[in-house]
């Protein structure tokens, strides 16, 4: 997890903790929780064919897609060294909330730039800066609607999960 910066705090450390204790705690069955991680680690590896597949759980009739991180399919330049691939949501749809992978080449750099929805950024592999915060792999990192990244650079390259807007 990244340190949290007390310097640049915006809110005071017991306003933080007032906020995250006002949230309910869900319960989420044991054999939800393995599949989802099962599934999560067998697409950061490849360990899935090349083409998505739907799946149905048997307990929950419940559908969902795998869609492989390793399938070069689906991977789309939005910046010189910068990439993503949706893998949940409607790219048609500007501004619209996604889930998807960015993958970024060593050396990248990008302005800084603000969000609709609030972010969520969880780090596979790599280093990502963004502004004066610092990730690495296993790194979680949540913007709220509104703020506004500083530079976003990395020195040798990244893969991240992101859940909000595009930076496009």
């Amino acid at each position: 997890m990244a340190k949290h910066d007390t310097k640049n705090n915006v809110l005071d450390d017991d306003v933080l903790e007032m906020l995250a204790e006002a949230h309910e705690p869900v319960e989420i069955d044991d054999s939800v929780v393995l599949r989802m991680r099962n599934n999560l680690m067998a697409n950061i590896t490849g360990n899935k064919s090349a083409t998505a597949e739907t799946v149905t759980d048997e307990k929950a009739d419940v559908d969902f897609d795998i869609v492989p991180a390793s399938d070069e399919d689906g991977w789309i330049e939005a910046f010189p060294g910068g990439s993503f691939k949706v893998l949940h949501g409607d790219l048609s749809k500007p501004s619209s909330l996604l889930s998807y992978l960015i993958k970024l080449e060593p050396g990248f750099n990008m302005d800084g730039h603000g969000h609709p929805f609030d972010e969520e950024t969880l780090m596979l592999e790599g280093d990502l800066t963004l502004g004066d915060i610092h990730l690495k792999a296993g790194d979680f990192h949540f913007a709220a609607a509104g703020v506004t990244h500083g530079k976003v650079s990395t020195k040798n390259g990244c893969m991240a999960f992101m859940r909000g807007a595009l930076p496009i």
